[in-house]
């Protein structure tokens, strides 16, 4: 297959000298529906190039990765993950969407010879080999936020950048309507920047988005997308996810629970995770070259002091345990102030969680005082 792509690229490149002579040059973007694994949830973004002359149809496509990369998950929550540009045959990249039960909508775009050249010929530099790797960034720098600015740049369109109404986090969010405990899990862990409003072209950063976008553009008073063909359809309807495994409803019978338990064995454990969970926050928070990870303001509630309360216990070492402890309270409520003002968005399941830890924090209190008196 390397061999095959080798020589399409050989031969496209010699066609692509001699593109303003050729009405037979096609360009389109691909848009794919989400898949089961968990970075497909978003769907996917390519471009298909078709000389019918030279007899070349590819797919150039910045969304790979290799999972035999050394310290894989650490270079990827770190932002050290490089991504890279591929190309495949068009039958080959449809074929392995297909197999996964994923719809692929192609637009056809209405480019001129010019726009045809310079996407094309941008392509061919990123695809060398000096060019073709890119450290990846959710929101900033991504296999469609690629596809927007190859498109956008090059092609004249009537394109106004106006401010949205959406953030990061809600578009995010769009698509994790039936996974919510992977929406529960990246509100923690994702910090306040993700909560600013952006414009129309950052907010391209989702295929889906680049999608419409794109349907909503003219060139030269025509649409910019001059056909559409959608393969192997997929039903897009929303499916309801199960309230009685859902984030808010575990946590909130855990709530439930811990008020009739009070064995310190139980309530040290909820500390420990909450404590632990919160020292994974900090450190990739702290460490994280990802801006969507940066400046995570959760870990006031969701805690690793948490830990230090739990052995100040054990040590009994009773007042400085209150005493920070009492802080703990205090962040809680900072936290709650935070929501309320919208410096950072919160998932609704963080309420029977923080609804826990005031718990815990209250009794601990409570403790301390009676042993005091």
């Amino acid at each position: 297959m390397k061999k095959l792509v080798g020589i399409l690229l050989i031969f496209f490149s010699l066609a692509s000298n001699h593109l303003t002579a050729n009405d037979n040059i096609t360009i389109s973007l691909l848009t794919c529906s989400s898949g089961k694994e968990t970075f497909t949830a978003w769907g996917h973004s390519a471009i298909r190039i078709v000389d019918s002359v030279a007899n070349i149809d590819v797919v150039y496509n910045f969304g790979l990765f290799d999972f035999n990369t050394p310290n894989f998950y650490l270079k990827f929550v770190k932002g050290k993950l490089n991504y890279m540009l591929g190309v495949h045959s068009t039958q080959q990249f449809y074929m392995s969407y297909f197999r996964e039960n994923r719809q692929i909508i192609e637009q056809k775009l209405n480019l001129t010879h010019q726009e045809e050249i310079k996407i094309i010929r941008r392509l061919e530099y990123l695809y060398k080999p000096e060019n073709r790797y890119y450290l990846y960034s959710f929101v900033g720098k991504n296999c469609t936020t690629e596809l927007r600015d190859i498109i956008l740049k090059n092609v004249e369109t009537n394109f106004k950048n106006e401010l949205t109404n959406k953030t990061p986090r809600k578009q995010i969010n769009e698509f994790l309507y039936d996974r919510l405990w992977l929406k529960f899990g990246m509100s923690l862990i994702m910090g306040y920047k993700v909560d600013r409003k952006i414009n129309k072209f950052e907010s391209m950063f989702l295929p889906d988005y680049l999608y419409h976008g794109l349907n909503e553009l003219k060139t030269n008073n025509q649409p910019l997308v001059e056909s559409e063909n959608i393969f192997n359809p997929v039903k897009t309807e929303k499916k309801s996810y199960p309230f009685l495994i859902s984030p808010v409803f575990v946590l909130s019978i855990l709530f439930l629970v811990t008020i009739f338990i009070q064995s310190p064995y139980f309530q040290n454990s909820i500390l420990l995770i909450v404590g632990i969970t919160g020292l994974v926050i900090f450190v990739v928070s702290l460490f994280s070259e990802h801006p969507e990870l940066k400046y995570n303001l959760n870990y006031l509630w969701i805690n690793p002091l948490y830990i230090v309360t739990v052995l100040l216990g054990a040590l009994n070492k009773n007042k400085a345990k209150f005493y920070l402890t009492l802080f703990l309270q205090f962040l809680s409520i900072v936290i709650v102030l935070i929501w309320i003002l919208k410096i950072q968005d919160y998932n609704i399941a963080f309420f029977p969680l923080l609804f826990i830890l005031s718990l815990l924090n209250y009794r601990a209190i409570k403790k301390y005082k009676l042993i005091s008196e």
